[in-house]
């Protein structure tokens, strides 16, 4: 049998079947502080949460964000003129500046979608859909393909004012944002319009563009609520028109759709509170 002693003052008894440690006394005053408390500390670890810290701003991300941006706002430009003022598409050149306007959308978008999310750890698909940057990316993929049209390109055009204006801090453009926001709103249901008469019309490919851009519209409307807004705003419009029709018919069928509509922004406004 031998005796050695330890740092803090305890006696440790060795022999040849069992090891025992005699602890040595402890001062009541410090024990709290010397002694650390485990319900304490496993309360703690109880309470503690995995967040994910916030990188910061890639480079190469932020360059391709800022080239994406000023493409669409260059070409987009010159893209507008030549619809507005029916110049001829001498050269291809309205058609390359509108395809090009389209593809600095989708490296802008693209770049700040990968830093919301980062490309490794995408969400489900749902989640995805629900996002407007990409329902835009899948809209601007599929504008480069189809006809040209001044009610297509007016979004992205505004889009990248409104995120230039907010990097640059200019005062005007952040004054008059949801301005330019509900310009957007406009915008859009013109181009459904359009494609419904387009597909009326059968004009080609207009029909399942329609349906796309109806499905990511819906969207919008569930999740985003100044889209909900306008569109609740122009549910009472056509209400009050609506109800100057004497056909029984139409107002019975206007009537359940007005209800429907009322009824899944309830459940949708319960939802987000």
């Amino acid at each position: 049998m031998s005796s050695n002693a330890s740092a803090n003052g305890s006696t440790t008894v060795l022999t040849n079947e069992a090891t025992t440690t005699q602890p040595s006394k402890v001062d009541p005053k410090t024990s709290k502080d010397a002694i650390p408390n485990d319900e304490e500390d496993l309360a703690m670890m109880k309470k503690r949460k995995l967040v994910r810290c916030n990188k910061t701003t890639n480079p190469l991300k932020f360059k391709i964000w800022q080239v994406g941006h000023f493409l669409t706002l260059g070409f987009g430009s010159i893209s507008l003129l030549f619809q507005f003022f029916w110049l001829p598409n001498k050269y291809y050149i309205n058609s390359i500046c509108y395809r090009l306007t389209f593809i600095g959308a989708i490296m802008a978008m693209l770049a700040t979608f990968s830093k919301k999310f980062g490309l490794r750890y995408l969400p489900s698909p749902a989640s995805m859909l629900s996002q407007q940057n990409f329902q835009y990316l899948i809209l601007a993929a599929v504008w480069i393909v189809s006809f040209k049209s001044v009610f297509k390109i007016i979004p992205f055009y505004l889009l990248s004012i409104l995120h230039i204006g907010n990097w640059k801090e200019v005062s005007i453009i952040q004054k008059e944002s949801e301005f330019i926001s509900s310009l957007i709103a406009y915008d859009e249901l013109l181009l459904i319009v359009y494609l419904l008469l387009r597909t009326i019309f059968f004009r080609g490919g207009s029909g399942f563009q329609l349906v796309l851009f109806l499905i990511f519209y819906w969207l919008r409307i569930l999740y985003n609520k100044e889209t909900r807004r306008l569109f609740g705003a122009i549910i009472e419009r056509l209400d009050y028109e609506m109800s100057k029709v004497k056909n029984e018919k139409v107002s019975h069928y206007w009537k359940k759709i007005k209800l429907s509509i009322q009824d899944r922004q309830e459940q949708d406004s319960v939802k987000d509170n």
